[in-house]
């Protein structure tokens, strides 16, 4: 028969609960033993969230008196003082006469025994003791507490005297006849009691104590000083909350060490190997950078009080870079070396084609500054196939700085912003390699025009003749594939190759290099002044040597080749070096591109029919051949599209390259006037959404119509408008939209004034003709508050998310790490940064003091709100479990549904009712319960689950919802069924952007059926929200809301922002600017701060 999932609503329990909890307190009250004395004590300090345990000692009486001063000396008594029951008319003098300042009633009969013991504060100080705001509870094996100040444990007075944690009475032991022990007594001195008798009286605790420490016996609505109800029987724990922020370690590695480490975005001016110390416990972001090196991408670390947890990164060099040497040096044997490794990356792998090079006519000289030098490519001997790929490489040496780039033009047209690779020799000089994309701006017929200017700065540098690579289609029956390295190195040729000559080998790795090959040969292209008769090129190809020879194609440039036919396997590395034969030749060529042509008898199967290895372009070629200009080359692995900037259609503007039949559709869509589909009116950058209705001013929104340009008469053309950088607000005259690049604007024919604006640069304004569909991209031109420094790359994700808080019963004071509320609960949170944050909840008393407050330790979700329940309605009982597993590997879980995640051993507070916790496995959750028959200070062993996993169906309204099991993001989204539940309690939850998340706690039956009958179904509300738009002048700024990090860095755009008055806090190094904001709806609430 089948069965039906249960489903169980958080507060619908709440009856269920509350009877259970009853049950347990009268079954308890009548099996339970009587408390018995405590031979031991638990010492813990809580870090400031009151949840992290900084250190934690337990230790027993016996090593006590043998490791700590002992207090009293066996045969002293010491005495507290009882309720002074006095009652008179007069209020003020009953209250005076309560407190019997005399100390000379009830004293005598209070004696605690001729008693000794510890001194409370060295028991502290066995965990780091407490400072100053720190609080203490003291806690009984029975449940009593008492709290207690810093100054009443460490700067007590004489006359109050220490608090002692007493083990031995009149010469008996807990375990031996002392039956209140471990027992709380003051120490009091004898000078404020008319016996001359260690006394400590209520009115030394009204002298020593602040009025919320008192104590009171409360007889009906009267209330009693007494200092008997401070002394505390059967003491088992002490328990210190400290101002601490909980802390641990990150160790950070990489290969190749010395990369600057990154933290949470930020510099620390470290390099690897390095451990990050005092790092807050919580989420933080790590990357690492080296020049020469791919940037690395973050990562998520979870750092917990007291650990050390490791991150190690592999770099990647860059494309088409070299690691910048930085002294001059000489290895043994006298050889003399420039800088360190030279290195060519791999552009493209494994493309299909002919590869034509064509050298410009003119010899390699000296450009100056403001200089222009012309060059001209002739292309009669082009094959007349059209070229799928052209890449335009224009080699500069020894300039004397790398701060001025090389402009370079094709044919009038500047050539848009080239991949540049730099080589730092020891005297400062540089060396670069410009590598361009010009695959539109190349044709079959006519010469091609090269200009390259240096712009006026000081510098100057020698120009080789500008190189073209080509990749052409070809109908031949074989296959030719080609892989291209390109970069700048620097080599000197050697006598011997040794691997540590590092300096003066220039490496390169090919890899994906499939079987099945007829032919291969390595071609390598290099610049230098000249080379000697008496050397040559060498390669080792994984370790095996490999002669080549080489030949002068113009002034300067030179090219080697290698026949690898016999030497190729999946991943080849391969070193490149010049062989001097003569012990005096003093050889230097600069290694700057390789090409690598495996040619295939046959064209090999595609990925859909094995699964493997498919070229971007299916075609075939000839083998290699020794023509110096009919080197196979490949095409690049990006995206075949024009550079920035290749056109001249209008200043500043560029067009982007489609395909034909792309081009064909768009034109059937636009004369039946319907939006090209894949015009997408959101905008995206990275991972984060933008609004088309942005208002500028942060305003209401205008008018988006114009009569002048949007009459409906008219149809709508898409404007698509990426900028360089992207993330500029567009916006176009008559029209009060402002979008976010890259952007699709839907307009009507008619000219238009486009503004691209982004701090740091100056406004990009042009003129845009539209009379069709029409893509364009702005360049923008840094000003003189842009960064010098590369910008920092996007997250892969946000750093935040948000919380849900609500208290039973409702309109509670809350705090949120620590920072007051000004709202009560329900409260709804968003832009909290991800990991744990404290939230504290407060009801107030009846009666003078504090009130009552419950804490909880929760996990905020990036992209995603977490819910906070604190009840304050139900009986609370807790009881202190150790949770073990057999196996010695930590096993992680949640308790009771709720992140964080935690892991075994450890020791938690569990409600003594209704526990159970759920061990996450890979794609399982598996549910044990902890039954409520574990008494406090047990060991709970998770057993083996022996029972089945199962699948249930998971909607909700609106649907796509973001569903978590346990705590855990599941990564389904609503609707959808979810597997991997075992039998037993879980706790679904499900949470959608701009909604109010929803919970339920579900029961999975024991059954054999993998899918369980029945759908748990939630229905989300919606709460008022806006964006907020967060910039500042300059960037990077932490960007903090309500005193709470949201964990990003501006600029930055957030979504889901409650409305009304938020205080906004950017941080950057010692300056911190605040201000109130306003969260309007509709309206793009933008802010800009100027940090400076």
């Amino acid at each position: 028969m089948t069965r039906i999932l249960h489903e169980k609503p958080a507060r619908d329990l709440y009856s269920l609960a509350l009877s259970i909890a009853l049950l347990c307190l009268v079954v308890s009250a009548i099996m339970s033993p009587v408390s018995a004395a405590t031979t031991q004590v638990r010492v813990v300090k809580y870090a400031v969230d009151e949840f992290t345990i900084l250190a934690e000692k337990t230790v027993d009486y016996r090593w006590m008196e043998q490791n700590l001063r002992v207090y009293g000396d066996g045969s002293t008594h010491y005495y507290h003082q009882g309720p002074i029951f006095i009652d008179d008319p007069d209020p003020a003098k009953q209250e005076a006469l309560r407190w019997n300042p005399a100390e000379d009633t009830n004293v005598q009969e209070k004696d605690m025994g001729a008693v000794k013991g510890t001194n409370l504060k060295d028991l502290c100080n066995l965990v780091g003791g407490m400072d100053a705001g720190d609080t203490l509870k003291i806690r009984s094996s029975d449940g009593w507490y008492k709290m207690l100040p810093y100054k009443n444990v460490y700067e007590y007075s004489s006359r109050e005297g220490p608090i002692i944690i007493c083990w031995n009475k009149d010469g008996k032991y807990p375990d031996t006849g002392y039956t209140e022990g471990m027992r709380m007594v003051w120490f009091a001195d004898t000078s404020t009691n008319p016996w001359g008798i260690h006394a400590f009286g209520v009115w030394d605790w009204h002298e020593a104590a602040d009025e919320e420490y008192w104590y009171y016996y409360q007889q009906g609505n009267e209330k009693y000083p007494t200092t008997t109800g401070l002394s505390g029987m059967y003491i088992s724990e002490i328990l210190i909350y400290s101002q601490e922020e909980p802390a641990g370690s990150i160790e950070v590695t990489s290969t190749p060490t010395g990369a600057e480490i990154i933290l949470d975005g930020d510099e620390t001016g470290e390099v690897t190997p390095f451990t990050l110390k005092e790092i807050p416990a919580g989420s933080h972001t790590v990357s690492i950078r080296k020049e020469g090196y791919l940037s690395s991408d973050e990562e998520w670390v979870d750092v917990s009080h007291g650990v050390v947890v490791p991150v190690h990164f592999d770099l990647e060099r860059e494309f088409s870079s070299a690691i910048s040497g930085t002294s001059d040096g000489t290895l043994p044997g006298g050889t003399r070396y420039d800088g360190e490794q030279g290195y060519l990356g791999v552009v493209t792998d494994g493309i299909s084609g002919n590869v034509t090079m064509l050298v410009a006519n003119g010899p390699s000289q000296v450009c100056r500054s403001g200089q222009t030098l012309s060059y001209r490519i002739a292309t009669d001997t082009l094959p007349p196939s059209p070229s799928q790929w052209a890449r335009l490489y224009v080699f500069s040496y020894k300039g004397y700085t790398s701060d001025h780039t090389l402009e370079v033009r094709v044919n009038s047209v500047k050539a848009g912003i080239p991949d540049r690779s730099t080589y730092h020799h020891a005297d400062g000089r540089v060396s670069e390699t410009l590598a361009i994309n010009v695959t539109p701006m190349v044709q079959t017929t006519g010469a091609i025009e090269v200009s390259v200017r240096n712009p006026p700065g000081g510098n100057e540098w020698t120009v080789y003749p500008p190189v073209l690579l080509m990749v052409h289609h070809d109908g031949g029956e074989q296959t030719l594939k080609n892989w291209v390295a390109e970069g700048s190195g620097y080599i000197r040729a050697l006598e011997d190759y040794s691997p540590q000559d590092l300096a003066n080998i220039t490496i390169t790795d090919f890899s994906d290099i499939q079987p099945g090959y007829s032919g291969a040969e390595l071609v390598v292209i290099g610049t230098a002044p000249e080379i000697s008769d008496t050397s040559f090129p060498l390669v080792v190809q994984n370790s095996v040597r490999i002669s080549g020879n080489y030949s002068h194609v113009k002034e300067g440039i030179w090219i080697s080749r290698f026949n690898v036919t016999s030497h190729l396997t999946g991943y080849v590395h391969t070193e490149f070096i010049w062989k001097a034969v003569d012990p005096g030749d003093t050889v230097e060529v600069a290694p700057r591109l390789a090409v690598l042509s495996i040619s295939y008898p046959e064209k090999p199967v595609t990925s859909e029919q094995d699964g493997g290895f498919s070229p971007s372009v299916s075609m075939t070629s000839s083998r290699p051949t020794d023509d110096v200009r009919n080197l196979s080359y490949p095409a690049t692995s990006v995206s075949i599209s024009p550079s920035p900037a290749v056109s001249a259609i209008h200043a500043g503007l560029v067009p982007q390259d489609e395909s034909f039949l792309s081009r064909i559709w768009r034109m059937i869509f636009w004369i039946l006037g319907i939006p090209f589909p894949d015009y997408d009116t959101r905008v995206f950058e990275g991972e984060e959404e933008y609004s088309r209705d942005f208002d500028v001013l942060g305003g209401p929104g205008g008018d988006a119509h114009s009569p002048d340009h949007q009459a409906p008469s008219l149809p709508a053309y898409p404007l698509t408008v990426t900028t360089t950088p992207s993330g500029a607000m567009l916006t176009v005259s008559s029209l009060a939209e402002v979008s976010v690049s890259p952007a699709t604007l839907f307009l009507p024919e008619g000219d238009y004034l486009l503004d691209a604006e982004m701090d740091g640069y100056l406004v990009n304004q042009t003129m845009v003709h539209l009379t069709g569909p029409q893509e364009i991209t702005l360049v923008l031109t840094p000003g003189d508050t842009a960064q010098k420094n590369e910008p920092q790359k996007t997250p892969a994700r946000s750093r935040h998310g948000g919380l849900l808080i609500v208290t039973y019963p409702g309109d509670l004071e809350l705090s949120v790490d620590n920072k007051d509320m000004e709202g009560k609960s329900p409260l709804v949170l968003y832009g909290l940064k991800e990991g744990y944050h404290t939230v504290k909840g407060i009801r107030p008393s009846a009666t003078a003091g504090k009130g009552e407050s419950i804490i909880a330790r929760v996990w905020v979700h990036h992209d995603a709100m977490s819910m906070c329940e604190l009840d304050f309605v139900g009986i609370r009982m807790d009881r202190l479990i150790r949770i073990t597993n057999q196996s010695e590997i930590p096993a992680a879980f949640t308790l009771n549904g709720f992140y964080p995640l935690l892991r075994t051993p450890v020791t938690l507070d569990l409600p003594r009712t209704g526990s159970y916790i759920t061990l996450m496995g890979e794609g399982t959750y598996t549910s044990v319960p902890i039954h409520d028959s574990i008494r406090g200070g047990s060991e709970f062993i998770l057993p083996p689950y022996t029972g089945n996993y199962h699948t249930i169906a998971i909607e909700s309204s609106p649907p796509g919802a973001e569903i978590f099991i346990d705590g855990a993001r599941t990564g389904n989204t609503t609707p959808s069924l979810v597997g991997g539940l075992s039998e037993g309690p879980h706790r679904v939850m499900v949470s959608l952007p701009g909604h109010i998340p929803a919970q339920r706690l579900v029961s999975v039956p024991r059954t054999n059926e993998e899918f369980i009958k029945g759908t748990v179904t939630f229905i989300l509300d919606t709460y008022p929200c806006g964006p907020l738009r967060v910039e500042s002048i300059p960037g990077g700024a932490g960007i903090y809301l309500d005193g709470i990090a949201t964990g990003e860095k501006t600029p930055f755009s957030f979504s889901g922002i409650p409305l009304g008055v938020h205080e906004l806090t950017l941080k950057s190094g010692e300056i911190s600017r605040s201000r109130d904001i306003t969260i309007r709806p509709d309206n793009a609430n933008r802010y800009v701060v100027v940090m400076e």
